[in-house]
């Protein structure tokens, strides 16, 4: 996984469409995560579907910023 600032870096030259399509991508993983809908295999993998899901959630607030900075 990629720091949330790299993360964010790769969609600043994004449209506003292209970003929010990302975040709603985001929201989707992060609610199947927190609904148990994590097929057991998974939890064998690296990073383990904890670590996915928070930097799911620290990407998820870099996305929303730059949402923000894009709607001024």
């Amino acid at each position: 996984m990629i720091d949330p600032k790299t993360f964010r870096n790769q969609y600043e030259d994004a449209t506003l469409e292209e970003i929010i399509k990302e975040r709603d991508k985001l929201i989707r993983e992060i609610r199947r995560y927190e609904k148990g809908k994590i097929p057991k295999e998974d939890y064998m993998m690296d990073p383990s579907p904890e670590v996915v899901y928070y930097c799911n959630n620290l990407y998820l607030a870099e996305l929303c910023h730059l949402i923000n900075e894009k709607n001024k």
